[in-house]
């Protein structure tokens, strides 16, 4: 004799959902897999030459995939230029007369395919025109990673660069000044914060070593920095110097000293740091206690 199993259209519905519940739990743990890491790295970030009017440099860079996946990657040179003093913005296609050194510029092969882990020196030729003008000239070589197989949709790539500052020796101009110093006595939060300017009035650049201190009101030294900032032709730029390990509350001393061409400069002050939050409640403890003493004088 054999046995009748009934299936209900309420036990269906139930079964098809815990099998829908699986199905999508597995899909989505599938989905939440990461994804390998792809990483491409360049050395050096920035490169300084001299050069003679019509010579040829021989040199190379680095390219590293301290990454997950291979991947290919192509090189090209593009200009250089700054665009606003806080040098947060460079620009790769403005065509300024000095941002023209990454026309010298020629790989002997263009692209590339590197495995994780592995390291890659890319040789590349400088050659620099016989007319070119004495001074600095400016440009980017860039590696950039290209997608692998059909490509159906956008596409990410990554590109790291290194900044080119060539001077071709001859009579140029090497010029500056330092426009101001600011250190703000009240500051709210971290990071501590010191500002310079400097303008390059010449036709090529420099740089300018700013040495950053701060001190307690014992002496006891809390922070020091000391870091070299490239200024190109007629750009001012706007070196801003912070501590960003700062504690919410203190009273510093702050040292500010910048030196470059044959200039040495030097400023100080002392830095309160404070949130808003505590400054509103002295104030406001400071009125009532004056409010309190007006009225009880009164009476």
């Amino acid at each position: 004799m054999r046995k009748l199993v009934r299936i209900t259209s309420s036990g269906l519905i139930a079964a098809l959902m815990i099998i829908s519940g699986l199905t999508f739990t597995t899909v989505a743990a599938a989905a939440e897999e990461p994804e390998p890491r792809e990483s491409i790295t360049l050395s050096p970030v920035n490169k300084h030459y001299q050069f003679d009017a019509g010579s040829t440099k021989q040199d190379e860079i680095t390219v590293v995939n301290d990454g997950e996946v291979a991947y290919d990657f192509i090189l090209y040179a593009r200009p250089y230029s700054i665009q606003n003093p806080s040098y947060t913005s460079p620009d790769f296609t403005a065509s300024v007369a000095n941002a023209d050194a990454y026309q010298w510029v020629q790989f002997d092969q263009v692209r590339h395919h590197i495995e994780p882990n592995q390291t890659i020196k890319v040789p590349y030729t400088i050659r620099i025109p016989k007319d070119a003008a004495p001074g600095g000239h400016y440009g980017v070589l860039f590696a950039e990673t290209q997608p692998s197989g059909k490509v159906e949709s956008v596409a990410r790539k990554k590109r790291v660069g290194m900044i080119m500052y060539a001077t071709v020796k001859g009579q140029y101009l090497m010029e500056g000044k330092q426009l101001d110093s600011a250190i703000a006595f009240l500051q709210f939060r971290a990071p501590l914060t010191a500002n310079v300017t400097v303008q390059n009035d010449g036709n090529s650049d420099f740089l300018v070593n700013a040495e950053y201190k701060v001190s307690d009101i014992f002496g006891r030294q809390k922070y020091s920095e000391a870091k070299d900032y490239p200024v190109l032709p007629k750009t001012k730029r706007q070196i801003t110097l912070n501590w960003d390990g700062a504690p919410w509350f203190g009273l510093y001393k702050v040292e500010v000293k910048t030196s470059f061409l044959d200039q040495k400069h030097s400023d100080s002050s002392y830095v309160l740091i404070a949130p808003r939050w505590l400054l509103i409640v002295l104030a406001v403890t400071i009125v009532g206690g004056v409010l309190y003493v007006v009225l009880r004088r009164r009476h």
